[in-house]
């Protein structure tokens, strides 16, 4: 064979490793995206689920409560276990292993349609990543010019000195 066709083989070899490498990495990521969504959607559902829960109770808490004290005490008597009331709010976290669901609502006065109004209802990454082996990266402190530092005509120079540097860098892709 002569030394061309040894270059092209090779190429071609390479080309495919590569392309298999980057199948199997696409392969993954998609397969983490899908658990990560599952994952997601059964803690959205948890968090509905407990809401059902909790109206269940503020309904019956709510047939005798003659006033907004005698309902929010009630509620303290009948709210689902996890769930904590806090003035006129409940507040409940819903986990899996490597997430979590912070939900809370507020409660509305007894005898209207509507019983409660989400306040929160933040989902919290976890340390899946950390798990991994990637760790997070601090980002370093910036410090704060003084006013006295700055000062209009610093200003001024920066935009030259910007407008220098995107000039060189035009040049050089040219």
């Amino acid at each position: 064979m002569s030394r061309q066709k040894i270059a092209v083989v090779l190429a071609l070899s390479v080309l495919t490793v590569l392309t298999m490498i980057s199948a199997r990495n696409d392969e993954a990521l998609s397969l983490r995206g899908e658990e990560t969504r599952t994952e997601i959607y059964e803690l959205f559902a948890r968090g509905e689920r407990s809401l059902a829960g909790l109206d269940a109770a503020l309904v019956s808490a709510g047939k005798d409560a003659g006033s907004m004290e005698e309902y929010l005490s009630a509620v303290r008597e009948t709210l689902p276990q996890g769930m904590t009331l806090q003035e006129d709010q409940v507040f409940w976290t819903e986990q899996t292993d490597t997430r979590a669901l912070e939900c809370a609502v507020r409660l509305l006065p007894p005898g209207g349609a509507e019983r409660t109004e989400w306040t929160l209802h933040r989902l919290d990454p976890g340390s899946r990543w950390e798990d991994e082996g990637e760790s997070e990266v601090e980002e370093p402190d910036e410090a704060e010019p003084d006013e006295e530092e700055t000062s209009g005509e610093d200003e001024e120079e920066t935009d030259d000195e910007q407008a220098a540097d995107d000039e060189l860098a035009l040049d050089g892709e040219e």
